[in-house]
């Protein structure tokens, strides 16, 4: 039981909140507030705060590969791989249908084909056994922890999921002719917009202050300010970061469905009217969807029968949790001065090409 899981609950829905915000909402002192807080630090029920970006908003569109590898030597070795590309954002093993590595990238659409033409290499120099670009249509929905369903007392959730399930019958087959407009604010970015994103992407122990970044890059408070309140307006959301462990194991699961576009339009409008009560990612693919989950394992057999249900066929892959990877921003991909991501066949293609090749496979 966590002392302070009402602080939990109240970080989870106001990540970015300072001491005196959390200690109006809790009815405490400022200096308690800091105290509580420091209890999470401490005792690791939560690591800090992060900022995520949205690609969309500067220009960029997310790549989803899966990767089947022949043995660990080879999976280590994309890792590595991984490590090395400057458009790197999120990689993890995978078990299940295959086995062998999910792994992201954020690239401009004229460097997605240079992207591809690597991966064609890779399989042709048996690196990569097989491999499939997840055909994202680029409408996607995500879910948070909502702490409200989950009973500290009893380490339980209480979400009715049967109750969820049973809406999904009388719920739309037609996408919402308004969905989210993303702005892209690529070309309104400046140099203080490119530091911000390195560091507030990284995550931090407590909320960043502006006092902070603006003696560490020589501009003042007010600059510090202004610049954040456009990225946090456009370009960046943000989330606590919370030990699922520490409150309950959870299991990190991956549902690749294939179904017809009124069942996956369904799926869609279902999530985004009723949220599901944990922390999940989910897109709409040309041929079906792309789930990513981290639920209760009491959860995982209910989903994993509801998707049977719904779709044609559905993949079902597991994550290794020790070796997922979250990449933060990284300031050199972009030329503050033309405003243009440097990626071209040099950067995406020839240098991981020639760094694999240097190693010894």
């Amino acid at each position: 039981m966590n002392p302070n899981f009402k602080l939990l609950q109240f970080l989870q829905k106001k990540p970015t909140a300072n001491f005196t915000q959390i200690a109006e909402a809790l009815e405490v002192t400022d200096k308690t507030a800091k105290a509580h807080y420091d209890f999470l630090l401490n005792e690791e029920y939560i690591g800090g705060v992060r900022a995520k970006y949205i690609p969309e908003s500067i220009g960029l569109e997310t790549n989803t590969y899966l990767l089947s590898l022949p043995d660990l030597k080879r999976v280590e070795l994309i890792e590595d791989l991984a490590e090395f590309h400057n458009f790197t954002t999120f990689r993890n093993r995978i078990m299940g249908n295959i086995q062998g590595l999910l792994i992201q990238f954020d690239v401009p659409v004229y460097s997605e084909k240079f992207l591809e033409e690597l991966f064609i290499k890779l399989e042709e120099m048996s690196i990569v056994e097989s491999y499939e670009k997840i055909p994202s249509l680029g409408i996607r929905l995500s879910t948070s922890p909502e702490f409200e369903y989950f009973n500290d007392k009893t380490s339980e959730w209480t979400w009715d999921f049967k109750g969820w399930s049973k809406r999904y019958r009388n719920t739309p087959s037609e996408l919402p002719s308004k969905l989210p407009k993303i702005v892209d604010v690529k070309k309104k970015l400046k140099l203080l917009d490119i530091k911000l994103l390195t560091e507030i992407t990284k995550g931090s122990k407590y909320h960043h202050k502006q006092i902070d970044f603006a003696r560490r890059f020589n501009v003042t408070p007010v600059q510090v300010t202004r610049r954040l309140n456009f990225l946090n307006m456009y370009v960046v959301n943000y989330r606590v970061l919370y030990a699922r462990a520490k409150i309950q194991t959870v299991d990190l699961v991956l549902f690749r469905g294939k179904c017809s576009e009124e069942r996956k339009n369904k799926l869609y409008n279902l999530i985004k009217k009723y949220p599901i009560p944990f922390d999940t990612g989910f897109e709409l693919l040309r041929d079906g969807f792309l789930w990513r989950m981290n639920i209760p394992p009491a959860f995982t057999s209910l989903f994993s029968n509801f998707l049977w249900e719904i779709c044609s066929r559905v993949n079902f892959y597991r994550f290794d949790h020790a070796k997922s990877k979250l990449y933060y921003f990284y300031d050199q991909n972009f030329d503050y001065v033309s405003r243009e991501w440097r990626a071209t066949r040099k950067e995406m293609y020839e240098e991981p090409l020639d760094w694999i090749k240097g190693e010894k496979i």
